[in-house]
This record gives C-alpha cells, sequence and structure tokens, in this order.
C-alpha cells in the first residue's frame, strides 16, 4: 500500500507542474477572486512598500505571501509565486497524510476491522483526496486554502501521535503542534479558534491525562503566541509636515509622501518612526464573543455583490440585545450548517458556469453524506472513534461556525473544501466498522 499512496503523491506532483502552466495568466475572477490580491501583496512585500492599502490582509496570509515574496525577489511574477506556494502546500498536505496512513496502519494492523482487503478502499480515498477537481484546483491557485488546510492537518496530526501513536508528547510532536497552531494563525485566525476549541474540548475527555495536560498546555500557549503574532504588530509612526517646516500629528497618515490638506493647508506624510500597538490585545473571552457577535455582519458582507448569495433567515426576535443576537444565531445555524454542507444545487443555486460545475461536483458530497448515514444506521457505529474524534469535533464546530459566517455559494463551496478529509476518514470508518450484534430485547 505504501507504494501505491506515494505513485497517488508522486501523480499529483505532476498533474500540479502540467497545471500551472495551464491556469490563465490572469487572476481569474470567477474561479477565485481573492487570487489577485494576494499576488499584489506579494508584490508589496517583494519591494518592500506597505501593505496598508488591504487592511490587516497581510498579517493574516504571511504562510502564503511571504513565502511567495522570496519567490519573487528571484524573479518570478507575484501571481505564479503564490500559486507555487500554495501547489507546494498541496503536495506537503498528501504527503503527510500518506505519512499517517501508514502510520494508523501499522498501529493497527492486527484489528479485524483492518484487513488487507481495505488496502483498495484506503487508497481509493487518498486517491479522491489528491484529485477531486475543486479540492485540487483550490491549492493550485493562490489562495489560503491550501496552507490553511495543511497548518490544521499538522495540527491534528501532533495530538494523534501524541495521543493514539505514541501515546507521549516527545519534543518532534510538541514542535509540530505550536508551529502548526501559531502558523494558523497567520493564515486564518477563524479557523485557528476553531481548532484550538476542537483540541482543548477533545482533550477534556481524554483519559491520557499527563499526555492531555501537556498537549492542552501547549495548545494554549500557540494559540496565544499565534493571536499575539497577528494582532501586536509594527506601526509605521508618521508625521504631517509642510512646505514651511512646520509640523504636527500624522495619525491620519497611511503612507510616506501622501498629500494631506488640513484647513487648507498642504502636508505631507513623513515616517519618522515605528511603534508596536497592544490596544487590539484581548483575554480569550473576549475574543469568542467578539468573534461570535461579528458572525452576522460578516454574513452579510459576504453577500455584497454576489450573485449566488445565501439567504438570510429571518429571526423570530429583533436582533437588538446580545442575548438576541446569539439566539438568532442558534435559530439559524441548522439552515446555514444544511447549506453549507449540501448545497450549491443545479437550478436554484448555478449563476455561472463555474457555479455549475460546482454544483455537478456537489452531488459526489451528497452522495457521500447519504451513504454515510445509510452505513450508521446499518452497522449502528463508527469504526476508530477515538483516534476519529478530534476530527469530528472540528467538523461540527467548523461547519456550524463556517455556515454562519459564509454568504455566497461560491466562497462556502471554496471553504468547504477544509473538510473533505474528515468526509473520507468518515466513509472509511463506516465502511470498516462491522456491525454491532442486536442485543438479545432487540432481537425477542
Amino acid at each position: 500500500m505504501k507504494s501505491k499512496l506515494y505513485a497517488i503523491v508522486f501523480v499529483s506532483f505532476v498533474v500540479r507542474f502540467i497545471g500551472f502552466f495551464l491556469l490563465p495568466s490572469e487572476p481569474n475572477v470567477a474561479l477565485a477572486p481573492d487570487e489577485g490580491g494576494y499576488a499584489e501583496i506579494v508584490r508589496l512585500v517583494a519591494s518592500e512598500q506597505p501593505t496598508t492599502s488591504y487592511g490587516g490582509l497581510y498579517f493574516i496570509s504571511r504562510t502564503l505571501v511571504l513565502p511567495a515574496a522570496a519567490l519573487n525577489n528571484f524573479g518570478i511574477d507575484s501571481l505564479s509565486s503564490v500559486r507555487i506556494i500554495a501547489s507546494i502546500y498541496g503536495a506537503l498536505t498528501l504527503i503527510l497524510v500518506a505519512f499517517l496512513i501508514i502510520q494508523f496502519i501499522n498501529k493497527f494492523s492486527s484489528y479485524s476491522e483492518l484487513t488487507l482487503k481495505r488496502s483498495n478502499l484506503i487508497t481509493g480515498l487518498f486517491f479522491v483526496f489528491a484529485f477531486l477537481p475543486s479540492h485540487l484546483l483550490w491549492s493550485m491557485l493562490g489562495l489560503r486554502e491550501s496552507p490553511m488546510e495543511f497548518w490544521v492537518l499538522c495540527s491534528l496530526a501532533a495530538i494523534f501521535l501524541a495521543v493514539n501513536l505514541q501515546e507521549k508528547v516527545t519534543l518532534p510532536i510538541a514542535l509540530l503542534l505550536t508551529i502548526s497552531i501559531t502558523l494558523l494563525f497567520n493564515t486564518r485566525p477563524q479557523v485557528a479558534w476553531v481548532l484550538t476549541v476542537t483540541i482543548l474540548f477533545f482533550l477534556i475527555f481524554s483519559t491520557k491525562r499527563r499526555v492531555s495536560l501537556t498537549l492542552a498546555l501547549l495548545t494554549l500557549i500557540s494559540s496565544g503566541v499565534g493571536y499575539v503574532s497577528v494582532v501586536v504588530q509594527k506601526h509605521d509612526v508618521f508625521a504631517l509636515v509642510a512646505t514651511d517646516g512646520s509640523a504636527t500629528d500624522g495619525s491620519a497618515c497611511k503612507d510616506s509622501n501622501q498629500i494631506i490638506v488640513l484647513q487648507g493647508k498642504e502636508y505631507k506624510c513623513t515616517k519618522t518612526g515605528t511603534k508596536r500597538d497592544f490596544s487590539d490585545l484581548q483575554n480569550l473571552g473576549e475574543i469568542l464573543v467578539e468573534e461570535t457577535i461579528a458572525i452576522p455582519d460578516r454574513h452579510k458582507g459576504n453577500q455584497v455583490g454576489a450573485a449566488s448569495a445565501i439567504q438570510t433567515l429571518s429571526c423570530p426576535v429583533t436582533e437588538e440585545s446580545k442575548t438576541n443576537k446569539y439566539f438568532c444565531l442558534a435559530w439559524r445555524s441548522p439552515y446555514m450548517a444544511a447549506t453549507f454542507l449540501f448545497r450549491p444545487l443545479i437550478g436554484i443555486d448555478t449563476t455561472s458556469t463555474s457555479s455549475l460545475i460546482a454544483a455537478i461536483e456537489n452531488f459526489a458530497w451528497l452522495g457521500a453524506f447519504v451513504f454515510i448515514i445509510i452505513m450508521i444506521i446499518k452497522k449502528r457505529r463508527l469504526a476508530f472513534i477515538g483516534p476519529l474524534a478530534p476530527s469530528l469535533i472540528f467538523f461540527i464546530l467548523y461547519c456550524v461556525g463556517g455556515g454562519s459566517y459564509e454568504g455566497n455559494m461560491g466562497t462556502a463551496f471554496r471553504h468547504k473544501s477544509l473538510i473533505l478529509w474528515v468526509v473520507l476518514l468518515l466513509v472509511a470508518s463506516v465502511m470498516v466498522a462491522e456491525k454491532r450484534p442486536k442485543s438479545r430485547n432487540e432481537s425477542s
């Protein structure tokens, strides 16, 4: 099986290499509306220009744009640079998953539910993970999806290795966990918080107390470091200097040499130094409350200009107080999570060629969900529920949070690719699970 898995990795590398030259030479707004923005940030970073025109996007995409900026310094154009880095992340993700599969099989090969007959199943699911069209495409375009998936899987891999395989926290595992969570904050902080809650929730109920305590401490430390690395940044300090040499406060400046007119007098922004701003630091409780309260506004923001906007379900109460906002979030969450998981659908959600292709592929997602539900009802159990638990917790939290956050079908379908590995794990689990025998009360 090992040779088959790494053969798929090699073929994926070849496909990525060929696909790189087949992609359009300009950012494709229909496929990846944010790709051009990341490419421009790479250009600005490589040329040592400020990225303030993109707000804080630079700080939450550094795992993509900084390596791409290094390539850009070697003469590769900025768009190609972000695509190459994203594709490298995608290839590394496949290598990581193949490694974990091999380690898992070596550990549990004696179990009756994991026989050699299941090797073709595992190989087939790994093939789907590598070559499902949307998942492959998102990992080749210059987007954050590929690095985000890699760091999420690295974090959960560290938990799996420590709890289920080695049953201790070694230095490599500790480094893997702390680096992965920290860098995930520098990729997409919202997902990093979901992952942090996932890991801590799982460790609370883990029976391996010493290992769990060590992992929980590392998770808290790395999430704190990751959060601070995003929030606390160096900011340029400016002064407004007039042509007559007089100066005043430059807090309104964004870039050097910017011209600002105050009370009919013209000033030029001049950089005088840098400082670190700690004013945005908050405790964990405040962060979770703020992120939760902001979900409806971000949902509405993602609807702006979208041809396939996701309908906002009406709430029976007004959203004037925090309590009512929480209630409305809970009220809408089943609908939003179901929309996130089961759509786009042909007809009601197709507004372009790309949305039609997404809706066609979504039949495979729907088939997988239906198959999982039927097999769970039939067998009444999941195989390897212990190792699977962190992934299932992440799956639930991500679907509820992501579903409430999404405002249009295109972005939602792209973000859904992050849970492909969980869906494939569930398919494998229900297929290798042995049917639970009926109890005497049920059979009588």
